[in-house]
């Protein structure tokens, strides 16, 4: 019998082992989804950076909850979500949804205004709207602190995102001027009117304007403005003035600036506050810093001469008459009659580089340049300067009668001495009437007012056929515009009816 051999660890097979399956369960599948899309939605909002906003407005006027839209430069960056009252109940508060605008681009610099269709003279703006309806426009503006509560305009920005630069100017009355009025430089429009305001205390109005570039470098320190609106008429020394600068300038007014010296160095900062004039001839008597006041004394009169009457020399002005009176001449127990004129060498071509410690001195060296000239043969004289209107002017000019006279001081002002009007100028103002009756005699005065009438009228008409709820302001500016037309139509009448009776009031003056 065989012996059976013992087992050892050698004889023992080694165990293979099978790895067991890791694999997801089923269980968790939903989960896993839920978080991806979740995940998602939160990326999704964070790309979208959704900013809501508020925006106050006067009233709701063709805005509507969920449909109006929100633009920057025609293209669509939100919508009107909700329209609610503010809590006073007095104003509308518009809440705006953006997209893909970024909060910190909304700042305390950023403007709204609602879109809609505008008509004024030389501006028809938001015509589309008629078709898409009213829309928010957006103006980012620049810098500035981020906020989210604005308060919306009640007018357009004129000059959005427009190079060129603002200016403030600042007047008494507003006049005819309207937002869109344009801005003038050498009779060409190169800015606007933005807007307009009454300053905080109420003592004057102020007036933003804005200038486009490159015009606006011409806007100096030294820079004057000057309202050129509507139409005035003008009967003085110089005759019968009828300013008018244009038709759109009659009715939504503008303004004209004029840079005496184009090459000062550096452009006005912008915001820089400047005057408006109210006529281009205010301007020139606002930018005179000295008066030289003198004295005359006129042994016939001074028949039509008033206050105001410039004063001349060689045909340009170079004063003005500031007083007439008399005073009693004790020694001749008579009157005599005076003016005072203030002598104005600012209008002159003079050293303006000279420099004077005060005033005082200033106007002694006027006085001991005139000394000098009286001696030479300096006087003044009364002159007539309107035929029509019997207005007189004070002209200095040299006559040369061999006399040699000084000036002599009253009351500390210089006495100039004077001479009578000279035959040789009656003579010449006698020609002046007939040529201008002449002239009477050939124009077809009747018909022009006639027809100058008959246009009023027809345009009166036409006025009255606007619709009052939609331009009553500028009908009602057209309208006073065409009574001042009426009323010179009517004048010309009259003095072509008095002329043609009186004639000889071209040369005395209407006789009461």
């Amino acid at each position: 019998m065989a012996t059976q051999k013992p087992y050892s660890d050698e004889d023992i097979p080694d165990a293979q082992l099978k790895p067991k399956d890791r694999g997801i369960s089923a269980v968790w599948v939903i989960p896993i989804i839920a978080a991806l899309i979740g995940g998602w939605l939160v990326f999704k909002n964070i790309i979208k950076e959704e900013v809501v906003v508020e925006v106050t407005f006067e009233n709701a006027a063709g805005l509507e909850a969920g449909k109006t839209a929100v633009k920057f430069r025609n293209i669509k960056v939100g919508k009107v979500k909700e329209i609610k009252f503010s809590p006073d109940l007095i104003k509308v508060i518009a809440v705006i949804e953006f997209q893909g605008v970024k909060q910190e681009r909304l700042t305390d610099s950023t403007h709204f205004w609602v879109v809609k269709p505008r008509i004024a003279v030389g501006n028809i703006s938001g015509l589309e709207t008629l078709v898409s309806g009213a829309y928010i426009e957006v103006d980012p503006g620049e810098g500035g602190v981020p906020v989210t509560r604005f308060t919306g305009l009640e007018q357009p920005q004129i000059h959005q995102m427009e190079k060129g630069s603002r200016f403030i100017l600042t007047t008494d009355e507003l006049g005819s001027l309207t937002i869109g009025a344009p801005v003038k430089y050498r009779d060409i429009t190169v800015g606007t009117v933005a807007q307009f305001d009454l300053a905080e205390d109420h003592s004057h109005v102020t007036i933003q304007i804005f200038v486009r570039a490159p015009h606006d470098k011409y806007v100096k320190e030294s820079t004057r403005f000057w309202d050129i609106s509507g139409l005035s008429v003008d009967i003085g020394t110089e005759g019968i003035k009828l300013n008018l600068d244009s038709v759109s300038s009659l009715i939504s007014g503008g303004i004209a600036f004029f840079t005496e010296d184009e090459l000062e160095q550096g452009q006005a900062k912008e915001d820089t506050v400047f005057k408006l004039h109210a006529t281009e001839q205010s301007l020139i008597e606002d930018t005179l810093t000295h008066r030289a006041p003198m004295k005359l004394y006129f042994e016939k009169g001074v028949s039509g001469l008033s206050v105001n009457a410039p004063v001349e020399y060689k045909g340009m002005r170079v004063g003005t008459v500031t007083k007439i009176g008399s005073e009693r001449d004790i020694e001749n127990n008579d009157l005599n009659v005076f003016a005072i004129i203030d002598f104005e060498p600012d209008r002159l071509p003079f050293d303006k580089k000279r420099k004077f410690k005060s005033k005082k001195e200033h106007t002694q060296a006027i006085y001991k340049i005139m000394e000098g000239m009286v001696k030479r043969g300096l006087r003044a004289q009364l002159k007539k300067s309107n035929l029509i209107t019997g207005k007189s002017l004070v002209a200095l000019d040299f006559f040369h009668d061999g006399k040699t006279m000084e000036i002599k001081y009253v009351d500390g002002l210089p006495v100039l001495p004077t001479v009578p009007e000279t035959l040789k100028s009656l003579t010449s103002m006698v020609e002046k009437v007939s040529i201008i009756l002449d002239k009477l005699k050939s124009m077809p005065v009747e018909e022009i007012a006639g027809n100058l009438e008959e246009a009023t009228a027809n345009l009166n008409e036409l006025i009255k056929s606007f619709d009052a709820d939609k331009d009553g302001m500028m009908g009602l500016q057209v309208r006073e515009t065409l009574e001042e037309l009426t009323r010179a139509a009517h004048s010309m009448r009259s003095m072509s009816e008095y002329l043609e009776r009186h004639p000889e009031a071209l040369l005395k003056g209407k006789q009461q």
